[in-house]
């Protein structure tokens, strides 16, 4: 065998998201390499999890999984009940720190040391399964991305034990940026750590191994001592990889349940929000054609008319509107059910919306990043959208029923009181928007990975950031700062402000989700000369009429942000004169102006 390629549990083993949805990375490179003449293997050993432990008693695992959701993963999880076998020493040591934890998300160490013999019975039966394939291997690896970093480390450590020479490299978003070096200094059971695509990677490792005199490529390892950066090289085109192949006949789910992903591209275009570490994950931008996506999906049909789930699997899959727009017509009438997506906003408009309604039925909201209706937030986040598109975007979808939902940070550094009236005042502004059945808002507060723009630079965001992140707080004489992709504990230097404006906001979101579109709307009818506007705020109703043309310029806005000076030249009116009828738009709440007063979007929705 030439390659074996392993994926163990992601924390987030529960969700349909992780637990039907087999590893892309493995699936491309048992492709690749095949095509290539290589041996492969792959074990998607995540989706073994949720049935494996579902033969235990419900009470031993459902309250722990239960009380780990709703305080988040990264606080505590199932990698940190791998974690305590990797690390059983420090375990031992740290059972207070561990109990506290657990005691202040209403668990105790009895439900923890319950997981962790599943979790090592578990690691026992997987591995059985790898030994027929080991001996005669040349390189091992472990795919790393949602918190599957203790688990796989563990199964490193066991083949380590019994193949010293084998090869074992990793990579993922668990052991990127800085982390990758920490983690090559003080695993032994690791030779290397992949710092960029793993197809490229693994392909010229493999090359290497066969000959020396082969160049290595985005790699961190070890030799003779010294921690090596390798040269980089840019990965292998999107357009050019096959699709992947999997063992279906391996997986415990049935072709129905299984949510295939499909990668519409990689990488973020923007990479420079202040919040997020996307530019250490040396991921190349790149996106493919709308025929090849097709080509996909077709492929797939081909296997097994059942397999009809599908996962949009990209940072930001609206990299070219017009592949977004041609979609659905190229795959029309497949029967396709769609399960998440992610989108920016600044380049979405009604066409894009309804491109993607119609790729067919959506299981599942899609996420767009909204993050704040503050312009100056938005600003220190680096957000390269405004707030006007991110409304325009939620009135399109919410008049084409297309499902979305949202992120919005509650608190953030340098978040001021200014920052607050302003997102306030754009909520209830546009709360008729927001309580559409179809529309998702998710309050959330900021946390801190590493490398991000934040972490980097604390004193220009005026936060304190503590030295080791919130898992190597657990563990006592934990021998790194950092650990996989797990946030750092922090303070704002406006702690007390940022927690009252945080609640303020949470509040505002938790009112808002209670409101009824019967009570709360603003809808239009363009009949004739004149244009009605319905109004229903909490319930009190009351109506605007408009002609000639205040008419005009309400509805040049209702459908996309129109700016300002263009529309003057349009109606021959002075911006001043213009200005002024927005001015008494806005004093009765039925425009949105943007922060430079430049532009405008109307807010009523067609009747």
């Amino acid at each position: 065998m030439d390659f074996l390629f392993i994926s163990m549990p992601y924390a987030r083993f529960i969700s349909r998201w992780f637990a039907n949805i087999p590893n892309i990375n493995l699936g491309i490179i048992q492709s690749l390499l095949t095509q290539k003449g290589k041996r492969v293997k792959t074990f998607h050993f995540h989706l073994d999890f949720l049935p494996y432990i579902k033969k235990f008693e419900p009470n031993l695992w459902e309250n722990f999984l239960f009380q780990t959701e709703q305080s988040g993963v990264e606080y505590m999880g199932l990698d940190y009940i791998f974690a305590s076998l990797l690390f059983n020493d420090k375990f031992i040591k740290s059972q207070k720190l561990i109990n506290d934890r657990l005691n202040s998300i209403n668990l105790n160490l009895t439900d923890f040391l319950n997981m962790r013999q599943i979790a090592e019975s578990f690691i026992k039966m997987e591995f059985s399964k790898l030994l027929p394939y080991i001996s005669d291997t040349k390189l091992i690896g472990f795919s790393c991305s949602h918190y599957q970093l203790s688990s796989s480390l563990i199964m490193a450590k066991k083949i380590k034990s019994l193949y010293p020479d084998i090869p074992i490299i990793f990579g993922g978003k668990d052991c990127s940026g800085k982390f990758a070096f920490e983690l090559i200094k003080n695993m032994d059971c690791l030779d290397y750590v992949g710092i960029s695509e793993c197809e490229i990677t693994i392909e010229s490792l493999l090359d290497y191994i066969e000959n020396r005199d082969n160049i290595l490529y985005n790699l961190i390892y070890k030799a003779e001592g010294r921690i090596i950066n390798s040269p980089e090289k840019p990965n292998i085109s999107l357009e050019h990889l096959p699709f992947p192949s999997y063992d279906f006949n391996d997986f415990p789910l049935s072709s129905s349940e299984i949510i295939l992903p499909v990668e519409f591209g990689r990488g973020c275009p923007w990479k420079r929000c202040t919040f997020c570490p996307d530019e250490s994950y040396n991921i190349k931008c790149q996106s493919k054609s709308a025929e090849k996506i097709s080509a996909e999906f077709e492929y797939y049909k081909n296997i097994s008319p059942d397999l009809t789930n599908f996962f949009i699997l990209d940072s930001d899959a609206l990299k070219n509107k017009e592949t977004i727009k041609a979609i659905p017509q190229l795959i029309n009438n497949k029967s396709l059910s769609f399960h998440y997506a992610e989108f920016r906003a600044e380049r979405m408009d009604r066409e894009v919306l309804n491109a993607i309604l119609h790729f067919g039925k959506w299981v599942s909201n899609f996420q767009i990043g909204i993050e704040t209706f503050s312009e100056g937030l938005l600003k220190l986040m680096n957000k390269g959208v405004t707030v006007l598109k991110n409304v325009e975007v939620i009135k399109s979808a919410a008049e084409l029923g297309v499902p979305i939902q949202f992120n919005l940070f509650t608190c953030y550094p340098k978040m001021k009181e200014e920052h607050l009236i302003e997102n306030i005042k754009v909520m209830y502004t546009i709360q008729h928007l927001l309580v559409y059945e179809n529309i998702q808002i998710f309050p959330g507060e900021f946390y801190l990975p590493a490398d991000c723009p934040v972490f980097e630079n604390p004193e220009k965001f005026e936060i304190t950031k503590s030295k080791e992140n919130i898992f190597a707080l657990l563990l006592e004489d934990f021998p790194m700062s950092s650990y996989s992709n797990y946030p750092f504990p922090y303070s704002f230097n406006n702690d007390e402000e940022q927690y009252r404006m945080s609640m303020i906001i949470r509040e505002t979101c938790e009112s808002i989700k209670k409101k009824s579109p019967e009570n709360n709307y603003m809808r239009y009818d363009n009949t004739g000369d004149k244009l009605l506007i319905k109004l229903c705020r909490d319930g009190i109703k009351s109506s605007l009429i408009f002609s000639g043309l205040e008419k005009h310029i309400y509805m040049n806005a209702i459908e996309k942000i129109q700016d300002i000076e263009s529309l003057s030249l349009e109606t021959g009116l002075t911006i001043n004169e213009i200005n002024s009828i927005l001015a008494d738009f806005e004093n009765k709440g039925i425009v949105l102006l943007s922060s430079d007063k430049k532009s405008f979007l109307s807010l009523a929705t067609k009747a």
